[in-house]
């Protein structure tokens, strides 16, 4: 596992890729995840950025950003954006909902060859984390069992449609309890 920028977990920070939506979109993502901080009592999603997450958090030191930026831009460059579209409310095993991703061939080629450059690099994804399913969370960890059954019904034929175009992808890095993005590597091909 990526052994020379590797050290024991406390010496690592915390970090993941993820496409990140619009400002105007991640607004009304954010306004969905308020709706369960204050109705359903499950505010740990509004701890990161509206996401779709592409490799899961991982730990490395803090010279993992430096020597990943070049190597990422590079894979990015011969990179072409894609066209996202969300739509509707999904769940995991009653602890989870999120907002959909529709299918997309462009998005799961992307992610396919994404991995296999982050594993090429030394790293594992474990097998849980090599099924692929591209959603918005906007609640989880902190919704119980209660509430998620309060929630659901509202939420399971609840509107919500969405598009944009994935332009690139974001590292964010874990800080003071809450995810913030560091860099932004831009697809060299982007309309």
């Amino acid at each position: 596992m990526y052994s020379d920028l590797t050290v024991t977990m406390a010496n690592n920070e915390l970090y993941f890729f993820a496409i990140l939506p619009p400002f105007n979109i991640a607004g009304d993502v954010d306004e969905v995840k308020n709706e369960f901080a204050e109705k359903y009592d499950s505010s740990k999603a509004l701890r990161s950025p509206a996401h779709i997450t592409i490799i899961p958090p991982f730990f490395v030191n803090d010279e993992f950003e430096k020597s990943i930026e070049d190597k990422v831009q590079s894979f990015c460059k011969d990179c072409s954006s894609f066209n996202v579209k969300l739509n509707g409310f999904g769940q995991f095993n009653d602890k989870v909902i999120f907002i959909e991703v529709e299918k997309n061939e462009e998005l799961q080629v992307f992610y396919n060859a994404f991995s296999a450059f982050f594993t090429g690099m030394g790293f594992e994804l474990t097998s849980m984390h090599k099924f692929f399913h591209p959603h918005v969370t906007v609640a989880f960890r902190d919704l119980t069992l209660k509430n998620f059954m309060k929630a659901w019904p509202s939420f399971q034929d609840r509107e919500f449609k969405a598009a944009f175009s994935a332009l690139g992808i974001h590292l964010l890095k874990h800080k003071d309890d809450q995810w913030h993005v560091i860099k932004e590597f831009t697809f060299g091909s982007s309309y």
